[in-house]
């Protein structure tokens, strides 16, 4: 595979480092000049110095026989525009993007970047995987834009301890898509009890999630 990776902040560096021990052909777009020098000292000259939304850089760093271009340059706008002008301009097969400003995500889907990774997401989910109990886990980010899946565990109180599935009241856009017991994960039948320390996994819409855990959890 032959990527190009517009950015090399910590996180595009270590991805590089991480792309070519895999074994995989990298060339890194870089404005700055000692991170481009950097990058050559230590890794060999995969460094094009210069700005990933300019055509005439990407069309040096090879960015037409790309097989994915990665956007880490920690600006969401710049991010969007260089995958634009890879994908519509340099019919790159697929682009990502880190984003870090959740109220952006829906416009990268909508215009059409392959993988957006919110990177304010990932921590949520790192900090509450860390949570005793681990009440409610984002799991990941789904298309449609605005989809998301959520792990929820029940507590031993909650009000939905004993019902069916069939019988809980959802938000309009949520459903449950996994239920995990002590003995193992289950498809969500509608007949199915639910019991103390069950984990359910569902899809919901951001904004919406609140809701669906109050409902699963509530007294």
């Amino acid at each position: 595979m032959f990527a190009v990776i517009a950015g090399c902040s910590e996180l595009g560096y270590h991805l590089v480092k991480a792309l070519i021990a895999a074994g995989h052909e990298v060339v890194v777009v870089e404005k700055d000049r000692s991170r481009c020098r950097l990058l050559t000292d230590e890794l060999g000259s995969i460094a094009v110095q210069g700005d990933g939304t300019d055509e005439r850089t990407l069309n040096q760093a090879g960015v037409a026989r790309a097989d994915v271009f990665i956007a880490v340059t920690g600006r969401d706008d710049t991010n969007l525009v260089a995958c634009q002008i890879t994908k519509h301009i340099f019919h790159v097969p697929r682009t990502m993007a880190v984003i870090k400003d959740p109220k952006n995500e829906p416009i990268f889907h909508l215009l059409g970047v392959d993988v957006v990774v919110n990177s304010i997401q990932l921590a949520l989910a790192s900090l509450e995987e860390g949570i005793p109990g681990r009440p409610l886990v984002h799991l990941s980010n789904l298309r449609p834009p605005g989809a998301i899946l959520i792990s929820v565990s029940l507590p031993g109180d909650a009000a939905v301890i004993g019902k069916r599935l069939d019988e809980l009241e959802l938000p309009p856009r949520s459903f449950i898509s996994l239920v995990i017991k002590r003995s193992g994960a289950e498809l969500p039948a509608g007949a199915l009890i639910l019991e103390a320390d069950d984990e359910l996994v569902a899809v919901t819409m951001t904004g919406e999630e609140q809701t669906l855990y109050d409902i699963l959890t509530g007294v």
